[in-house]
C-alpha cells in the first residue's frame, strides 16, 4: 500500500524548494552579504545551535537535475555508519545541547542499509536526554521501494516529503558557482546563507560542516575540512564558509531553473573527480582567516 493511501499512518509534510517568499528573502540576503553591507551591520546569518541534519547516504533512486548532494552529478553508494550517528549523540549529551530539531537526510536516506538502527538510536535519545527533540526524516516519496520503507517509521518520526515524480523539478542552479560570476565580485561569503540557520549544522560522512550541503560539497572537491568532533559553541565555522558559500548555488540570488546548469568551476571538479585527478588547488579557496 502507498504510503499516500495510507494516510492513518503517517501523512508527508509537503516541503516546497521554490516559493516566492524564498526569492525575496535570497534577494536580500544577496544585499547583505555584500562586504560593504556586512561591514556595516555584520553577518546576516549564524551557524544553527539547534538544528542539525544529518545526510546518511549520497544513494538516491531518483536523482534530479541540479542535486544539492550531486546523487546525478557523482552518483555514490556512500553510507553513514551508525557509529557516527551514535558518536554523535554521545558528543550531544556530552556538550549539553538540546537540538530542537535533528533531520535525517540523503540523498534519500530510505536507501541506508541500516536506517532503523539509526532510528533506533535517535528515537533513544530522543527518550532518555531530549524528549522535545523533533525527529524529522526527508524523503522525495518516490517508488515502491521508499513507500515499503515509510510505512514501517515509528510515529516519533516527522515526514517531510517533496513528493516527486520526476527528475526534473525547479531547483535553484546549485553548480552555478557564486565565484564564477561577477555577480558576486564583492560578496563576503563568510556571510552564507540562510540554510545555516533554517536547515542548521551538517553531520555527514565527510564530518561536520556548517549546513549539509558544504559536506555535499566537500565530498566532490576534497577539502576534507569536516569537522571530525561536534563543534563547540564559539567555533563560527567561518573558515568553512569561505571555501564552500564560494562555490554553492545558493548563496546569494539566482533564478531557480529546471535545467542543467554548471559553471566552470564545477565542470572542471567533476571532470577531474571522473579521472581520479587531484582537484583544485586549495590555495585558490584559502579558509577565511578571522585573525
Amino acid at each position: 500500500m502507498s504510503i499516500l493511501k495510507k494516510a492513518s499512518l503517517k501523512t508527508p509534510r509537503r516541503h516546497r524548494n521554490i516559493t516566492a517568499t524564498r526569492l525575496f528573502l535570497d534577494a536580500y540576503q544577496f544585499v547583505r552579504a555584500q562586504s560593504c553591507v556586512a561591514n556595516r551591520f555584520g553577518r546576516q546569518f549564524n551557524r544553527s545551535r539547534d538544528y542539525v541534519e544529518i545526510d546518511i547516504t549520497y544513494k538516491c533512486n531518483l536523482k534530479c537535475i541540479n542535486c544539492n548532494r550531486s546523487c546525478t552529478q557523482a552518483p555514490s553508494d556512500s553510507e553513514m555508519p551508525v557509529a557516527d550517528v551514535a558518536a554523535f549523540i554521545e558528543q550531544s549529551i556530552a556538550k549539553a545541547i538540546a537540538w530542537k530539531r535533528i533531520r535525517i537526510l540523503g540523498g534519500e536516506p530510505t536507501l541506508h542499509s541500516r536506517l532503523f538502527d539509526i532510528i533506533d538510536l535517535l528515537i533513544n535519545y530522543q527518550k532518555t536526554h531530549n524528549p522535545s527533540v523533533r525527529l524529522v526524516l526527508g524523503t522525495n516519496c518516490f517508488g515502491n521501494r521508499v513507500h515499503r520503507v515509510l510505512e514501517k517509521l515509528p510515529d516519533a518520526i516527522t515526514l517531510k516529503s517533496t513528493l516527486k515524480s520526476s527528475r526534473v523539478n525547479l531547483f535553484r542552479p546549485f553548480n552555478v558557482a557564486p565565484v564564477d560570476t561577477r555577480f558576486n565580485r564583492f560578496s563576503d561569503y563568510t556571510c552564507s546563507c540562510r540554510i545555516i540557520k533554517e536547515c542548521g549544522l551538517g553531520l555527514t560522512p565527510s564530518g561536520y560542516y556548517m549546513c549539509a550541503v558544504a559536506g555535499g560539497i566537500d565530498r566532490i572537491f576534497g577539502y576534507h575540512l569536516g569537522r571530525n568532533e561536534l563543534p563547540d559553541d564559539a567555533d563560527t565555522m567561518w573558515d568553512q564558509m569561505s571555501v564552500f558559500c564560494r562555490l554553492c548555488g545558493h548563496f546569494g540570488f539566482q533564478w531557480p531553473t529546471r535545467r542543467a546548469k554548471q559553471s566552470k568551476t564545477w565542470r572542471l571538479a567533476y571532470g577531474r573527480l571522473k579521472t581520479i585527478e587531484p582537484l583544485a588547488d586549495k590555495d585558490a579557496f584559502a579558509p577565511y582567516d578571522p585573525a
